[in-house]
This record gives C-alpha cells, structure tokens and sequence, in this order.
C-alpha cells in the first residue's frame, strides 16, 4: 500500500527516531486501530542528511543517528511489509540558529530568539541541503515549518511610542495600509461548540504589534515552504505550523492574525500547533477547565480558517502517565476529535523503561547502566565547562539527581530522573575513537538478536501507540476520513 499525502485527516504522527527499533510496533498499532497515521523526525536536531551523520561534525545535528534517507527508506519499506497507508512527515523543519539552543529551549532551558541576516541564509543553505536528500530519498508527504526563533517577543513590553517608531522603519507603507484596511477596527466573531461566541477586535496599537511581533516569520514560512516544494516538485504534500516552542500560550488574536497572513503570502495549511501550555516529556498539571477553554477557543479561530489544531509535546513524564490524568479526555472532547497528536521521546523513554526492567546479570539492563552512565557524563561534562548544552536547569536537575542519589543508591539507575527523561537522546549521538555511534549500534545489535528483549518491547509500543490513538478519538480514522 502506497505512502501519501493524506490531506487535513485527524491522526496520530509517531517520532521513530531508531526506524528499526519504533516504527514496526508503531505501524503495526496504526493497522490494530484500522488508522491511518505519520511517521516522522525532527529535521535538523533528530535527523540531518547522510554526510553530517558520517562525518560527526556536529553530533547534536541528526542526534539520532537516523539520517534522513535511512528514515524516509525505512519508514517506506516498514509500511510496504505490513501493507499500511502512512505518511512519511518532515518535522520541525526550522530557520535556527544552532541545534544547542532549540535543545535548551525544549528541554526548559529557557527561549532565545532573534537571527541575523547570515544565520538565516546558512539556515536556508541548510535546508536546501536536507531537501536534496528527501528527493533522493523518494520524498515525504508533509512538511512542518518552524521559525519561531524570529518571532520578536519583546515587542510586548514596549510602549507606543516606540512600537510606532519601528514599524514605520520596518513595515513598508503599502504593507502597513493594507494591515490597517484589513484588520483596524474590524470585528471577527466565533461561535464555539459550546454555544458561546467570543469576538476579537483589533485596534491600531495591536495590529502594529502583532506585525511586528510574527510578520518575519510568516515572510521566511513561506521561503521554507517553497524550497520543500521545489525539491518535492509535482508531489502533494502538506504543510503545519509549529507555533508551540513560543515560551507563552499563543492567544486567539495572534493565531487569527498569523493563520490571515499565512494566507495572505499564499501559504495554504492543514494544521497548526499553538502553544497550549503543554511541556515536552512533562505531564499538564493545570487547570483542566482552563485548558478545555483555551483549546475550544484556539480551535474554532483555526477551523474557522481552514486548518486544524495539531499538538505537539505529547509526550507525557513517562510512558504510562497519558499526558496528565484527564488531558487527553479533555482534547478529545472539545476538538471532537479533529487534530492531530504528536509524540516521539517517549517511544524511546518506554524502550529503556524495559531495558531497565530486565535482572542485573541481563544483556539489556546492563546496556541500559551503561547507557544511563554515559548520558550522566556527558552532562557532567556540559555543566562543569558551562558549554554546548548548559543551563542553569540543567544545572538544578543534576544537582538534584546527584542529591538523590546520594540519599537513596538505588537512584542511580532511575529511568524516570529529571535528568535522564529528559537528556537520555545524548546516547544516540556519543561517538567512540573511531567515530562510531557505539551505544546506539549496540542497541540495535541487541534488539535484533534478543527475542525476548523485542518481544517485550514491541508488545509495549504497540499498546502505547493504540493507547493514545484510543484516547485521542484517533482510531478508525481510516475508514471515517480515507476510505
């Protein structure tokens, strides 16, 4: 059965950052669920082309290991054996300025935003690069575009007076006419599944931030989305938005501002992540209510412009945590259904989950010590140098996890420790003398020569993804939307 371009169709979208290891249990889930559904890898930090794999020149770009064409062939050949209907997804496609910060960024290290002139164009030279490999390769089906690190958040905190100012020497007259004719004292009104209706209005001094707050990144959305069409040439493909890495819970003003102007360059989306409140590898511990409205709000404004919501950070503390008790009940209930949800980290959190459920003597738990040793040194080595990785989070969860275990020995080894969950992707990108990915071809070694070892996890993964898909309002998908 064929890979495709699938439209605007809600499912899940499943990270295989090992292909081998993740994505047979992952299709095998999505046939169990009659769904349809996405694998992916988050291009520039998970994947990267073959030659930055090989060469090691920056081990935390593809820090995975998986280049893109092993992932695009892989991805391929898995769903062709088991006769399922996938897409195969560029995630986070990103304008960025090194693979350090987003990791900060997404690990609680803190946002950084802002990029020159040179690191834009090294950025796009960068993904023109990954491109060629995707036509290579046989291409992907969907693409999600990321430049929040050019959207100016300190434009919130400046007065009117200044606000004026720079947009007068940043916005060119015609454009700054056209966003006072179309948005200025305008009313755009929604009504909501639960009766409600809300209204958004905006006045002169909102529309000015807003522009100058995004429009930089609605412009290069646009320059991303034409070099994935370029080397994608005539095939179908889809386009996301990742607004979720934005430290502060997008509003339904911004997301109607910034879905308009997508249009307004001529970008046509399917889906769009705003940030929601969600952490990554964290469980939500907010106020479900307060959750349930943001979302029913963020939702309709989305619909309302032709796209769905798409939710990123799925993964929760753990594999059997759900994302927080009720979360996934809440979205299922105010989207109906109609999103998309995505998660990768924990697929590989759950394989060392079981690794380190094996005996002491066992092959598998003693690959996993010495997996969880070296993630420690390396982080170690981050912290005491204050480079590459460091931040002062960083710095408070080793702290805290040698606290621990100093308290309690039988720590050491936690898989669930704060600074394991969230830094054990370090394993995959260590490099021996040789410039071998040691640890990782190990695991593979392992995993293909120890049944009992796959037949443990596979059982795990294939019931965490059916979980996610069931709870989500995910499964049958298939037959509801494709068929």
């Amino acid at each position: 059965m064929p890979r495709r371009y699938l439209g605007a169709v809600p499912h899940l979208a499943v990270g295989i950052r090992l292909p081998d290891i993740v994505a047979p249990p992952v299709i095998k889930a999505f046939k169990l669920g009659d769904m349809v559904g996405t694998l992916m890898l988050s291009y520039h930090r998970e994947t990267a082309p073959t030659d930055v794999i090989r060469s090691g020149e920056h081990i935390l770009l593809g820090h995975t290991g998986t280049s893109i064409s092993e992932y695009i062939g892989k991805a391929s050949r898995y769903a062709d054996e088991l006769n399922a209907l996938i897409q195969v997804e560029a995630d986070h496609v990103s304008l960025m300025s090194s693979p350090e910060r987003a990791i900060k960024r997404i690990t609680g290290g803190g946002f950084e935003y802002g990029l020159s002139e040179d690191e834009i164009r090294k950025s796009l030279e960068y993904i023109e690069r990954e491109f060629k490999e995707v036509k290579d390769s046989g291409g992907v089906d969907f693409v999600t575009i990321d430049t929040c690190e050019l959207i100016d958040l300190s434009v919130d905190a400046k007065s009117k007076e200044d606000l004026m100012a720079m947009y007068e020497e940043r916005v060119e007259e015609g454009d700054r006419r056209a966003l006072k004719r179309e948005y200025v004292g305008r009313t755009f009104r929604f009504f909501l599944s639960s009766g409600r209706a809300i209204e958004v209005r905006y006045r002169e001094e909102d529309v000015v931030r807003l522009a100058l707050k995004f429009l930089r990144s609605v412009k290069y959305v646009k320059v991303v989305r034409d070099i994935a069409a370029k080397y994608l040439e005539d095939r179908p493909f889809g386009v996301e938005i990742a607004l979720d890495e934005i430290p502060q819970p997008t509003r339904p003003e911004e997301l109607l501002f910034y879905l308009r102007e997508l249009k307004r360059v001529g970008v046509d989306v399917d889906f769009i992540a705003p940030n929601i409140g969600f952490k990554k590898r964290e469980d939500f511990d907010g106020n479900l209510a307060e959750l349930a409205a943001r979302v029913e709000v963020l939702d309709t404004v989305a619909r309302a412009n032709g796209a769905l919501l798409s939710f990123h950070s799925g993964s929760g503390a753990h594999p059997y945590s759900d994302k927080g008790l009720g979360t996934w009940g809440v979205i299922r209930e105010v989207t109906g259904g109609l999103l998309k949800y995505k998660v990768s980290g924990v697929f590989i959190q759950l394989l060392l989950e079981v690794m380190a459920s094996f005996p002491p003597s066992s092959k598998p738990r003693q690959l996993y010590e010495e997996i969880y040793d070296k993630v420690i040194e390396v982080v170690k080595q981050h912290v005491e140098s204050k480079t590459g990785l460091y931040s002062p989070h960083l710095e408070r969860m080793l702290r805290d996890y040698e606290a621990a275990t100093m308290k309690d020995p039988s720590k050491k080894y936690d898989p669930r420790a704060d600074v394991f969950r969230h830094y054990f992707f370090v394993f995959q990108a260590v490099m021996d003398s040789k410039g071998r990915r040691y640890l990782r071809e190990e695991l593979l070694n392992l995993y293909e020569s120890d049944d009992e070892f796959r037949r443990k996890y596979e059982k795990e993964a294939t019931a965490l993804a059916l979980r996610i898909a069931w709870r989500l309002g995910l499964t049958g998908n298939y037959l509801k939307y494709v068929a």
